[in-house]
């Protein structure tokens, strides 16, 4: 009889012992759960901070290619980081909430960076142009919450298959809307724009092979490292591509294209993912409203003032006589 009141007191420590560790768990989850939003903050942030060390040390006066200056390795460390907070984060938060509030405190804290540190004048337009793509993007974001997404890793299981992928028509008619809007942007509104939506182009590509990653590593039982070696060289081409041309877009202001960056970015990614992975899009109004305000907050944002003021500028008629 002793034994077994012992015995049953030893059970009851037992499982207030684990009901203990798991409630310690679960609070420790909660936690998280609360910084992920901060840890997307701070992504943004670190991202918007090392553009802005990448324009200064990367367009200065000297000769020197932007990657022989320390400081702008020092902004390239800060991306990076900025990386690794939205990576952190991404298991705790849904992605449809998590790339637009990473968007928007980029967008943000860009704007700032161009107004404090680099004491540039934003004007009216730009102001408006900002408030339009933070609507954008938080509407994109409110948009793919309604979407359903598809991870279709029985058709990335070998080379050929994922190559294959490229092909289709609604893909290939992407990449050319994506080419053509970046000569539109080059002719059309400024050099440096043209530049932001080619970056904007490679990262889109980037996340294309990021998520064929994830989907591989994820689902298959068995992971083929000959594909996933194709995977990270085609991911590592794309990345030093749109680091490449977003550095020739930071000559203009960064209260221009570091707003019209993060914008240009969840477009590319939303269309390029949608048509190449097969995801189901509703044409709801919070789409339709961003794609309408997206070309248009990007216009604006690039009406810097001296673009304006070369615009208004009268032509004064030659003095003869």
């Amino acid at each position: 009889m002793r034994d077994d009141t012992y015995q049953t007191h030893l059970e009851i420590a037992a499982r207030r012992q684990h009901h203990g560790i798991h409630s310690e768990i679960q609070r420790h989850l909660r936690l998280l759960h609360l910084l992920a939003p901060l840890l997307a903050v701070l992504s943004g942030i670190l991202h918007a901070y090392g553009m802005a060390l990448r324009k200064r040390h990367g367009n200065d006066a000297s000769n020197a290619p932007y990657w022989m200056q320390p400081g702008w390795w020092i902004g390239l460390l800060m991306d990076a980081l900025g990386g690794l907070a939205f990576t952190l984060a991404a298991p705790l938060m849904a992605v449809e909430l998590l790339v637009p509030l990473t968007a928007v405190s980029q967008l943000a804290a860009a704007f700032l960076c161009g107004c404090c540190i680099f004491q540039e004048r934003s004007t009216v337009m730009q102001q408006v142009g900002f408030v339009m793509s933070v609507t954008a993007v938080a509407l994109l974001g409110s948009a793919s919450l309604q979407q359903n997404h598809f991870h279709m890793a029985a058709a990335h299981n070998s080379i050929a298959r994922f190559w294959k992928m490229w092909l289709k028509p609604y893909v290939l008619w992407t990449h050319v809307i994506c080419l053509c809007s970046t000569v539109v942007c080059f002719f059309g509104i400024s050099h440096a724009t043209g530049f932001a939506v080619l970056s904007a182009y490679f990262d889109g590509m980037q996340f294309l092979f990021t998520r064929t990653i994830a989907v591989i590593v994820e689902s298959a039982s068995r992971v083929n490292g000959e594909l996933l070696a194709h995977l990270s060289v085609g991911k590592a081409v794309c990345a030093i591509a749109a680091i490449h041309w977003q550095q020739q877009a930071l000559g203009e202001d960064l209260t221009s294209i570091g707003s019209v960056l993060p914008l240009l970015q969840n477009l590319t990614q939303a269309s390029l993912g949608a048509t190449f992975f097969g995801d189901e899009l509703h044409i709801t109004p919070a789409l339709v409203a961003a794609m309408a305000l997206s070309p248009l907050g990007v216009w604006l944002l690039a009406q810097t003032p001296t673009r304006r003021n070369s615009i208004q500028r009268p032509s004064l008629p030659d003095d003869k006589g």
